[in-house]
C-alpha cells in the first residue's frame, strides 16, 4: 500500500499504528507479515531551533518481528506559524526530506538510518522516521569538544567534503542551492541587525575590545562576504556543524560519529563547516593550541580521499572568511536563546566567547569588504 502524501500526520499525537505500518513497509524496514500493533510517542522538544518538532516513538509489533526498529525518532514541521514561515523561506523541510530520500545512502558522513521520508506535494507538510541513536553520547556545546573529539569530527568532515569537492555541479546536486543566495543573505542581514545591539550589550564582557570596534560591520557586509565565500572551491556542506547535532560512541561497539539535522544542506566553501565547528563548538584553548594541526589533519583527509587541488593557503583563507561570516550566526543564535534560562544562557555565552575570540585571533577584520 502506498503512502498518501496529502494526508501526512503532523504531530506525534497524530501517529497511528496503521500509518506507521504502511510507512515502515514502504521502506522495507518491516515486511508484509509484520505490522505495528501499538505505538507510544513522546515529544523530545524542538529540533533545528524550533523549526521542527521531534518525538521518540516506541513500537510494539504483531507477526514476524525480528530485526525491526523497537524505537524511532519522528520529525514534523513546527506548529508555530512564524517558525514554519522561516522553514518555508529556506525550504528547510524540503531539503532534509530530499537529503534522506536521494543522497543519504551515498554520503560518507554518518547519519541516522532513515525509515521514511515524505513531503506533501502542495505544501511543506512532511514526516521523517529516523533511527533512534539516543543511546549514544550527544555533543555538549557548553562543554565544547576536546582534542580527541575534534579529531573524530575533522576526519568525518574531510571525507564528507571530499565526496563532493569539485562536483557540486553534478545533476544529483542540482536541487541544492548555493549558500550565497538572496534569501540567505537577506535573512542573515536582518538577523544580525536585530540581534547585534542586544549581543553587544548583554554579552559585552565576552567581546574583545578590537572586535567591538568593527564587529557591527559584519552584518551589513554579508553579501560581500558570502559572495567571496561561495565563489571559491565549493562542496556540499551540512551548514549546521554544531556539537548538539552530533552523536559520539558511548560504548565500544557503537560507531564513533553521526550527525543529524540536514535541513540546511547547501553548496558552500569547505571553510563554512570548518569555521562553524572550530569557532563555536571547539573548546577555546583547544582551538588555539591545535587549530593549524587540526586543519592540516582535515587537508590530509581530503587528499587521502582524492582531492589534490585544495592548497593550504586557500584552506586558511576560506576558514578565516567562514569565521568572519559566522559571527552573524553567533549573534542570531545567542540573541534568540532565552538568556534567562540557565542552559540557554550557558550556550549563548560559550558560542559567543569562542566566536569572538576567533575573530580576534584570526585577524578577520582584514577580510571585511572595504
Amino acid at each position: 500500500m502506498g503512502i498518501d502524501l496529502t494526508r501526512l500526520p503532523q504531530s506525534a499525537e497524530a501517529l497511528s499504528a496503521a500509518w506507521l505500518t504502511d510507512a515502515l513497509r514502504s521502506s522495507g524496514a518491516i515486511g508484509s507479515a509484520t505490522h505495528v500493533a501499538r505505538c507510544d510517542a513522546k515529544p523530545l522538544g524542538a529540533g533545528g531551533g524550533l523549526i521542527g518538532v521531534v518525538a521518540r516513538v516506541a513500537l510494539e509489533y504483531a507477526g514476524e518481528a525480528a530485526s525491526v526498529p523497537r524505537t524511532l525518532i519522528a520529525k514534523f514541521p513546527s506548529p508555530i506559524a512564524s517558525n514554519r514561515a522561516v522553514a518555508d523561506t529556506y525550504d528547510m523541510y524540503g531539503r532534509e526530506v530530499r537529503f534522506y530520500s536521494e543522497l543519504a545512502a551515498a554520503t560518507p558522513l554518518p547519519h541516522p538510518r532513515c525509515f521514511f521520508a515524505g513531503r506533501a506535494p502542495t505544501s511543506s507538510d512532511f514526516v521523517l522516521l529516523l533511527e533512534d541513536i539516543g543511546d549514544r553520547r550527544i555533543g555538549d556545546q557548553v562543554a565544547g569538544s576536546d582534542l580527541a573529539e575534534a579529531e573524530i569530527v575533522v576526519d568525518a568532515m574531510a571525507a564528507f567534503h571530499a565526496w563532493s569537492f569539485g562536483r557540486t555541479g553534478d545533476a544529483r546536486f542540482a536541487w541544492i542551492t548555493s549558500h550565497g543566495n538572496d534569501a540567505q543573505i537577506a535573512g542573515m542581514e536582518a538577523g544580525f541587525a536585530f540581534g547585534w545591539p542586544r549581543f553587544e550589550n548583554e554579552l559585552a564582557a565576552l567581546i574583545p575590545a578590537r572586535v567591538k570596534q568593527w564587529g557591527h560591520r559584519v552584518g551589513p557586509s554579508t553579501r560581500g562576504i558570502l559572495t567571496r565565500l561561495c565563489s571559491g572551491p565549493q562542496v556540499i556542506g551540512h551548514a549546521d556543524f554544531r556539537l548538539e547535532n552530533m552523536f559520539f560512541a558511548a560504548k565500544p561497539a557503537q560507531p564513533p560519529f553521526a550527525i543529524v539535522d540536514w535541513q540546511s544542506i547547501t553548496k558552500t566553501s569547505p571553510g563554512q563547516d570548518l569555521a562553524y565547528y572550530f569557532t563555536q563548538s571547539l573548546q577555546l584553548e583547544v582551538r588555539r593550541a591545535h587549530e593549524r594541526e587540526l586543519l592540516r589533519r582535515y587537508l590530509d583527509g581530503m587528499r587521502a580521499a582524492g582531492v589534490r587541488d585544495y592548497a593550504w593557503d586557500q584552506l586558511w583563507h576560506d576558514y578565516r572568511l567562514g569565521a568572519l561570516y559566522l559571527l552573524a550566526y553567533a549573534v542570531t543564535i545567542a540573541t534568540t536563546l532565552d538568556l534567562a534560562n540557565e542552559r540557554g544562557a550557558a550556550i549563548a555565552r560559550a558560542l559567543s566567547q569562542r566566536a569572538c575570540a576567533a575573530l580576534e585571533d584570526l585577524e578577520c577584520q582584514a577580510l571585511l569588504p572595504a
